[in-house]
């Protein structure tokens, strides 16, 4: 395992502790969505999310069954919510500096695919996705995280991440362990560990759930190298 991606994953349990909100400007937008997706602030006022609806720090963005949503970050990051999702957008920040630049997203259930833009590509130790049991580091990449909070006949309960370019690290939060993850590699941990498994482990196979995609996924590319929309 690499150092520089466990100096990654000190770096950004750091920036966990920051309170919501502690960077209140303009984040990303909806780039497309489909079905239900709504925006909680944090005064816990919700709104309907449609196309160009803007999203700030601290907000909670909640997507319906059969329903999706595509993010543009500032950074040019584009992040796909999948259905039945909850993710809060933790930390942003970017001055196109380097050294402060920071963003960090947490998935509280459900799955997203993220490609990771400038802050990625320019200090990806700030860069990464936050769930209750694990912390996903990254380079410049293109990735999925799934939550699976209970038992199902498609997929045990724990975190899933898959990626598809690049490559990430994950770390449990009450564990000293982490885990490279390189192209095509899906690494999983389980909510419940079954006697003598590993907390955290390489599957030999991608789950069926994770290899399904969604009706927005065509667009990660073409949108991703757009001109960046905020200057």
């Amino acid at each position: 395992m690499r150092t520089s991606f466990m100096v990654a994953g000190l770096a950004l349990m750091s920036f966990i502790g920051f309170a919501p909100g502690a960077f209140a400007a303009d984040a990303g937008l909806i780039q497309q969505s489909n079905g239900s997706v709504t925006i909680t602030n944090a005064e816990n006022v919700s709104r309907v999310a449609g196309p160009k609806e803007r999203i700030l720090v601290g907000e909670t963005i909640v997507t319906a069954a059969k329903s999706e949503a595509l993010i543009k970050m500032s950074d040019d990051s584009s992040i796909i919510l999948r259905a039945n999702t909850q993710f809060q957008l933790t930390e942003y920040k970017y001055d196109k500096v380097p050294a402060t630049d920071s963003s960090v997203v947490k998935l509280l259930r459900g799955s997203l695919r993220y490609v990771t833009g400038l802050i990625g590509r320019r200090n990806p130790s700030r860069v990464g996705v936050a769930t209750i049991t694990a912390t996903i580091g990254v380079r410049g990449t293109d990735f999925e995280v799934a939550v699976i909070p209970d038992d199902t006949a498609e997929a045990r309960a724990g975190v899933y991440n898959l990626v598809y370019d690049g490559q990430t690290n994950i770390k449990l939060t009450q564990l000293d362990r982490n885990l490279d993850v390189k192209k095509n590699q899906t690494a999983f941990a389980p909510d419940k560990p079954k006697p003598g498994e590993e907390p955290l482990q390489l599957l030999r196979e991608t789950p069926i759930f994770l290899q399904q995609g969604g009706g927005l996924d065509a667009l990660i590319q073409s949108i991703t190298i757009q001109i960046p929309m905020f200057r």
